[in-house]
């Protein structure tokens, strides 16, 4: 059997400055990857101070890695998990610890039945905080000479987003 490679990277957009914290606690609700190796880099750059003119680049987003993007908002996906869970009376008798490490599994379970269905809300939220577009693309394959999957989303400053894919 085989496995599918993916590798996804993006174009490294200027970050508002004055958004920069806001832009992580933003990012760090979501789960952007989920593949064979699970990891997407996502992080906020902020470059050190030119030494020849002391002024600082502004911040910029990078993303890439050997995962799919196919954002998971990580809060909806809990939540979903707890009422899953609580209609079914799983949580019953359970102390708090059990009853978070039950909700925390069931949510990692779910993750992938939600994979790509937030990619819209997660493009239109982040790019509030860019003050370029964003462009992220992903390839992969699978002992093949050509794609098995290849698609790219851009958003631009108004929200508007283009979905491009092989497919």
């Amino acid at each position: 059997m085989a496995t599918l490679q993916v590798s996804t990277t993006s174009n490294v957009p200027t970050v508002d400055p004055d958004r920069v914290d806001e832009l992580r606690s933003f990012l760090d609700e979501w789960l952007l990857g989920t593949g064979p190796f699970d990891t997407l880099t996502v992080d906020v750059v902020e470059p050190d101070r030119d030494p020849d003119t002391g002024e600082r680049p502004p911040p910029y987003l990078v993303l890439y890695g050997y995962a799919s993007f196919g954002p998971v908002h990580r809060p909806t996906v809990r939540h979903a998990a707890y009422e899953q869970l609580d209609a079914a009376s799983d949580l019953e008798g359970l102390s708090d610890a059990d009853r978070e490490a039950l909700i925390d599994a069931e949510t990692e379970d779910l993750v992938y039945d939600y994979q790509h269905e937030h990619t819209e809300d997660f493009l239109r939220e982040l790019v509030a905080y860019l003050v370029e577009p964003f462009i992220v693309q992903t390839a992969g394959y699978e002992k093949c000479r050509f794609p098995l999957v290849g698609y790219q989303y851009s958003v631009d400053l108004d929200g508007e987003i283009d979905h491009v894919s092989l497919s």
